[in-house]
């Protein structure tokens, strides 16, 4: 990467983004620049073919020809919602802090990642021409996709194994607050009009919000690990060689393994397809989380990684109460049902809330 930091403001409209801001990132003189498309969201994506002073257009892999800049660039949500740009910061801090050094893991070449107050850049290469394909809004895949999907995370897993925030302060955890904030108005989300018809015992939204708590205060240490956090179908890719890439890097954090695996799962396999081949998924994590340098767990002789295994399906939870307007309602309709179908399947609500409480959770809720 040519940087890491940027010592000047960054550009918060596209605007700003010119020939001569990209020379300095990059680390080559770019004679010009074309915008070829935008892709507008919480996080907008910028696209750009790259001419540079010598006439060509790439370097043997050493600069990039075509370029996806990714930040907030929409001025009236950053206002709405100021909350926003932490993400595009969070996503910049993977790439230019984690990204250099995390081995067996496919994602997006980055060529610069920088932060300020108001904004967080990522330059990476443009993925579409490289040959990669992305999910459309709702799909589901052959086991075998999803078997590469869990070697990947493996990967991840498997290097920071055992490590937490002790270790890496910078590293906090932006995800359970923001879930549990977006949670907390259970009961008016899932009875709004055209919402997913859940079960009974889903319908309640104190209950829920217990066992959600629960599930974050008691996760097993036995099975910490630095997480992407966000493993849904939406946010991965395929590589021209068939191989699945995540995107998404403003949700990372240290927690139980199995949110990875369960929240993947759950969203890129039929319910069919996950009941049938969930074992057998999740067997061939474990070998790969140990090949890669990662404890070995056994599953029929160790309680309590089935145990773990089954509370994280509480990960799932978004898709039970995401609002339309930051998923589409065919993606969330969808979800929902494989989600409610996993908590029916394990029991989660119900294990959650039976385990015996802590020493410590039990006198600060007493």
């Amino acid at each position: 990467m040519a940087g890491t930091e940027a010592p000047e403001a960054l550009p918060t409209v596209p605007a700003g983004i010119t020939a001569e801001w990209l020379s300095r990132k990059l680390g080559h003189k770019v004679a010009s620049i074309e915008n070829t498309s935008n892709i507008w969201g919480t996080a907008s994506k910028l696209f750009y073919a790259i001419t540079y002073e010598d006439g060509a257009s790439s370097n043997n892999g050493e600069r990039p020809a075509h370029i996806c800049i990714k930040g907030m660039f929409d001025l009236k949500l950053v206002e709405d919602q100021p909350w926003t740009v932490s993400l595009a910061q969070r996503e910049s801090e993977f790439f230019s802090k984690l990204a250099p050094t995390i081995n067996n893991m496919i994602f997006p070449k980055s060529w610069w990642a920088g932060k300020t107050e108001n904004q967080g850049l990522v330059i990476m290469s443009d993925l579409t021409k490289e040959g990669c394909s992305f999910p459309p809004e709702v799909t589901s895949y052959p086991v075998e996709k999803i078997m590469n999907g869990v070697e990947q995370l493996a990967g991840l897993h498997a290097q920071y194994w055992g490590q937490s925030q002790e270790d890496h302060p910078w590293i906090w955890n932006n995800y359970d607050p923001a879930m549990t904030f977006m949670c907390s108005p259970w009961n008016e989300l899932v009875r709004e009009p055209n919402r997913p018809k859940l079960p009974e015992y889903l319908m309640d939204g104190k209950r829920c919000n217990e066992a959600l708590g629960r599930y974050y205060a008691e996760r097993n240490p036995r099975f910490r690990t630095l997480l992407h956090g966000d493993t849904h179908m939406g946010n991965i890719y395929f590589t021209a060689e068939g191989k699945i890439g995540f995107l998404d890097w403003s949700a990372f954090h240290f927690g139980s393994c199995f949110h990875d695996i369960a929240y993947h799962m759950t969203s890129t396999l039929t319910v069919e397809d996950r009941r049938a081949h969930e074992m057998e998924i999740l067997d061939h994590y474990l070998a790969t989380l140990h090949r890669l340098g990662g404890p070995k767990f056994d599953r029929h002789n160790d309680p309590e990684v089935m145990v773990e295994y089954r509370r994280s399906f509480m990960t799932n939870v978004i898709w039970i109460i995401c609002p339309y307007s930051l998923q589409s309602k065919e993606r969330v309709d969808v979800l929902c049902k494989r989600t409610v179908a996993a908590y029916d399947d394990h029991k989660v609500i119900d294990l959650l809330l039976s385990q015996p409480k802590p020493a410590a959770t039990a006198a600060a809720t007493a």
